[in-house]
């Protein structure tokens, strides 16, 4: 049986188009049309990359690898507070929760198959596109990438550089749910599912993605939360290593949940959006600021128009008709991508407070 939370975690819009260049572990990417970014310059193909002697270390043979090809986005600039410059790059990935999937390491030391990195440097990965942007790792790099996190991802120690046995291949992912699921309007049910290996032996390290097929109805955010956000039925499913579950209906229904207030909101905002870069004097994408006070932003959101002119920024008592709402929970809005750029999408908790605020009209209080 689901369970019921309500929580009240925040997280804002964050509309900050000056983010060009997506990270290796972001949110944001946009292709190479739309950055005019292309690849560092490695070639997709390549070989002599590693010592004649057969054995490797992170120093000599994988920071290289991450100054070439990320160095630009990741260097001295850390976009989207990634560095993968020498001296930083280790304790950036190695253990580190991504903020695209949070509930994947960056790089799980023993586990290529569970480490985000080795998704994202690889075709069509679960969330944004594929890193270096505009092009790719040459399958030589990547298979030392892939032989250090197998043997550990050890710091300096040496290790093969060939990669050993592949990990275990998904061969099912089935959610765990009797239909249909009951979301009410405002409200949270968390789902989990099962991912098996080709042998129905379970992979509990498997990264998921949860997927609505009515965003504005039912949001689903990475760790299998479901938000009602209006009522209607939607199908929902859950993928890992490039299999999808079996569709789970979902029907969300009419409720009136407990009011957010501003303050709530405007909490979330300070700490996410009023940030060196985004939405704060100087660095105003769209005219929108987070760092007035409360009376002008909540005049901000309320009364300013936005890139789409059938839509406010908010509607008071409408999430559906509300643009913040729009950014925020799909992930290919009208205009321009999901945001927050550059970090993990909104998580369903946090996603609940704004739509509880505009379901109680939006107070300025």
């Amino acid at each position: 049986m689901p369970t019921i939370r309500v929580l009240c975690a925040l997280i804002p819009l964050c509309a900050c188009s000056i983010y060009t260049l997506p990270e290796l572990d972001g949110a944001g990417s946009t292709g190479a049309s739309e950055t005019g970014a292309t690849s560092t310059g490695l070639p997709t193909t390549g070989a002599d990359t590693g010592p004649t002697d057969g054995s490797c270390d992170f120093a000599g043979e994988v920071q290289p690898i991450f100054s070439e090809a990320c160095g630009a986005c990741h260097g001295a600039q850390a976009q989207a507070g990634l560095s993968l410059a020498e001296g930083a790059a280790y304790a950036a990935l190695v253990g580190v929760a991504s903020t695209q999937v949070p509930a994947s390491a960056r790089v799980e030391p023993g586990d290529p198959a569970a480490s985000y990195l080795l998704q994202k440097l690889g075709p069509g990965p679960a969330v944004g596109g594929q890193m270096p942007l505009g092009g790719s790792l040459a399958a030589d790099r990547v298979a030392i990438i892939s032989a250090w996190i197998a043997a550990g991802a050890p710091e300096t120690a040496s290790f093969p550089c060939a990669a050993g046995e592949p990990a275990a291949a998904v061969g099912a992912v089935e959610i765990e749910a009797v239909e249909p699921v009951v979301v009410e309007v405002g409200e949270i049910v968390e789902l989990d599912a099962v991912v098996t290996d080709l042998e129905g032996e379970p992979l509990p390290a498997a990264a998921l993605v949860w997927t609505s097929s009515g965003e504005l109805t039912l949001f689903a955010d990475g760790t299998g939360a479901l938000l009602g956000i209006s009522p209607g039925t939607v199908q929902l499913t859950a993928s890992a290593g490039g299999v999808d579950s079996l569709p789970v209906t979902v029907e969300v229904v009419a409720h009136v949940p407990p009011p957010a207030s501003f303050a709530a909101v405007r909490a979330v905002t300070t700490a996410r959006c009023a940030v060196a870069g985004c939405h704060v004097d100087g660095v105003e994408p769209g005219d929108l600021r987070f760092d007035r006070d409360d009376e002008a932003m909540w005049e901000e959101l309320l009364e300013d128009s936005t890139q789409v002119g059938s839509l406010r920024r908010v509607l008071p008592g409408a999430p559906t008709e509300s643009y913040l709402v729009h950014k925020l929970v799909q992930r290919s809005p009208a205009v321009g991508g999901q945001m927050p750029i550059g970090a993990a999408p909104i998580d369903a908790a946090s996603a609940q407070v704004i739509v509880r605020w505009i379901l109680a009209d939006a107070p300025a209080n």
